[in-house]
């Protein structure tokens, strides 16, 4: 027998056999992979969106970019996602907001730091903080960087955008500890000559966080510089507080919003197809009655060679004309299967996933007119939650701002304060402790989100200052019961009116005069109260006037 040719027989058939099991385990491991990317978070045209293989349940920086991206385009383009988004910002930051400082020259740091323009384009400015707003709704991420100098102490305000932040390196021990910002972009400039923009060499810098101040700073990490002059405060919503960044508030709504667009593109065609024809002409005769009627009404416009129109339309609320033999009447599209109504599920959800209610999506049939003085509770507390967000991110950069001025050789506040240094676990802790006399207080308010009921704070306050006697019972001081009472009727300059009240922050005012204020108070009060009464609106409800 022939050795050779049983060899090769032997040989094809073990391959053929080896062959075939790669297949099946080629087929088993596609299965799989499809099982796993099917178990993975959907996304956008890519349906899925891969999270990170070492146990970890943080999205990938690539997702997170990916997510961020399309928030921003669903912002721009998904009149839902918009509105959301525009609704929140308008409630946190529309009324703006007040920074006091009870000492007059922590005062003209706040007004210093306030006032410049590149802050004010960055962060101190109405138009920037509702900029702001609308880049952490939507990215879930703010990297503001700090650029104190080191002579002045003046601070300048930045940011990162969030693209450019590759990753988060925290304490070890500690992740919830940021140390450093890694960042990687490319630069671009653009030739004055030429006009030509230039694209340079990918670059790559590490950011301290402002609170990583260790006694031993590492000059490099990989070789790459670290920015210790400029540290980074990152602020972030979203995600879980085990997580290195934030995740986009709007990302809940975005598979919903996009099935309410296509639900409502669906009834549009829908519709459109229903109105296809829009008359209905019904004639005895036969197919010559049909084709008489057909061409009475058929129009000779675009016809090759025939010149102007011999059968035009006939214009709005002409009359028809015909013998009982036809009979004209509109198509009739009522009773179709689907309604744009019926798509308000999907909308709830969209209001759900932003958390706001579904009257704010211009639904009114489910409001009323007090919706004006009122929120629903759950909502109110989400505007108040981030002002108080917003509230403390201005008080870190405040003291942050401070710390500085009392720091750098030429501070503003090397006067009236000084900084202590604290050495504990390889880390420095700088405080800043004000001279005696010297006020540290520095008040951030918001306006009240709600209309208030303008007599009922009045009483309110009148009951809480008299205990509802004659005389004042000593429960609030009279600047503290001045700055209610403004606040009450709507003053916008109230730190300001009390300066001129309380001369040198004058806590009270003379005795003597105490009997003279308490009554024209009174006689104010009583007299507001009877305007109250009397002016009242044509359909009933009260009005107030200020003036």
């Amino acid at each position: 027998m022939n050795t050779g040719f049983l060899e090769r027989r032997v040989r094809g058939v073990a391959q053929r056999v080896l062959a075939d099991d790669l297949t099946q385990i080629g087929q088993e491991l596609d299965t799989h992979l499809e099982r796993i990317a099917e178990l993975e978070l959907a996304l956008e045209d890519a349906d899925w969106l891969q999270l990170n293989m070492a146990g970890e349940t943080e999205f990938s920086r690539a997702g997170l970019r990916q997510i961020t991206r399309l928030s921003r385009l669903m912002y721009l383009k998904n009149p839902l996602i918009q509105r959301g988004v525009n609704v929140k910002r308008y409630y946190v930051w529309g009324q703006g907001m007040t920074v006091k400082a009870q000492d007059e020259v922590v005062g003209e740091v706040l007004k210093a730091f306030q006032e410049d323009h590149k802050n004010q384009v960055e962060l101190t400015s109405h138009q920037a903080r509702m900029l702001k707003e609308q880049e952490l709704e939507t990215d879930g991420n703010l990297f503001f960087v700090l650029f104190p100098n080191s002579i002045t102490g003046e601070v300048k305000v930045r940011s990162i955008p969030f693209d450019q932040i590759e990753d988060v390196v925290s304490n070890p021990e500690d992740a919830k500890e940021p140390w450093f910002y890694k960042r990687v972009w490319t630069p671009s400039t653009v030739k004055m000559q030429s006009g030509v923009r230039s694209v340079g060499e990918q670059q790559v810098v590490y950011y301290p966080d402002w609170r990583y101040t260790p006694i031993k700073k590492v000059t490099s990490i990989g070789g790459k510089l670290v920015r210790w002059d400029s540290p980074v405060y990152h602020v972030r919503v979203g995600g879980f507080s085990d997580w290195k960044f934030g995740l986009s508030e709007v990302y809940a709504a975005i598979d919903w919003a996009k099935a309410y667009k296509e639900f409502l593109e669906d009834v549009a065609t829908l519709m459109r197809a229903y109105s296809r024809f829009a008359w209905k002409v019904s004639v005895k005769g036969g197919k010559k009655a049909v084709s008489a009627a057909k061409s009475k009404i058929s129009t000779t416009y675009g016809n090759a060679g025939s010149g102007a129109e011999t059968n035009p339309p006939p214009t709005a609320a002409s009359t028809f004309i015909a013998s009982e033999n036809a009979d004209l009447t509109p198509m009739s599209v009522r009773g179709a299967t689907i309604s744009p109504d019926d798509g308000r599920r999907l909308l709830l959800m969209v209001a759900s996933a932003v958390g706001l209610p579904e009257t704010f999506f211009g639904d009114t049939s489910v409001g009323n007119l007090a919706t004006a003085e009122s929120l629903d509770r759950p909502t109110e507390l989400s505007m108040v939650d981030r002002q108080t967000l917003w509230a403390d991110v201005h008080r870190n950069i405040i003291d942050y701002v401070l710390l500085w001025a009392a720091k750098a050789p030429l501070g503003a506040l090397r006067s009236v304060a000084s900084v202590k240094l604290e050495k504990t676990q390889g880390m420095i802790v700088e405080m800043l402790a004000f001279n005696e006399g010297v006020s540290e207080v520095v008040s951030i308010d918001f306006p009240s989100l709600l209309d208030r009921d303008v007599e009922k704070a009045m009483n309110a306050i009148v009951t809480g200052a008299t205990l509802n006697g004659q005389q004042k019972a000593g429960t609030l001081s009279d600047q503290d019961l001045a700055r209610m009472i403004m606040i009450a009727l709507g003053e916008e300059d109230v730190e300001e009116k009390l300066a001129e009240m309380f001369p040198e922050g004058a806590d009270d005012i003379e005795d003597e005069t105490l009997a003279a204020r308490q009554d024209d108070f009174a006689e104010a009060l009583s007299e507001f109260r009877t305007v109250l009464r009397t002016y009242t609106s044509p359909n009933g409800q009260t009005k107030i006037d200020k003036e």
